[in-house]
């Protein structure tokens, strides 16, 4: 029994840890968009575009042949914090939760300028 939530929990943090790489990605991608649109205000707008799209690429073709190896190291350091802290379920999803708190200041200073106040937050949409 205890075998099938391990299976479980594994698979919950294997789509976690995905959803942060996919995250993550998408957030390097904005910072890339960003410096391509800069660089475009002193070169060619095609020669930008082609150095854009280029560095993107090769940030793909390198994170694929990645990603598996670093959902497994992570995991297993996730698993290893969470041994030593105690209630190891608990600390492995409160340690990617940290990251995922850390992506978002990411996206955050990269729409607005700004890094998030989390002591402010509105709860009205």
């Amino acid at each position: 029994m205890s075998s099938g939530k391990s299976n479980l929990f594994h698979t919950i943090l294997n789509y976690y840890f995905r959803i942060l790489c996919i995250l993550t990605v998408d957030l390097v991608i904005s910072i890339i968009n960003a410096k391509v649109l800069s660089i475009s205000s002193g070169h060619h707008r095609m020669i930008a575009t082609l150095i854009g799209m280029s560095v993107v690429l090769i940030l793909f073709l390198f994170l694929f042949s990645v990603i598996d190896k670093l959902t497994k190291l992570v995991l297993k350091f996730a698993v290893q914090m969470g041994n030593l802290i105690g209630f190891r379920k608990t600390a492995i999803f409160a340690i990617i939760s940290g990251l995922l708190i850390l992506i978002f200041s990411g996206y955050h200073f990269i729409w607005f300028g700004t890094w998030p106040d989390f002591k402010n937050i509105p709860l009205k949409f």
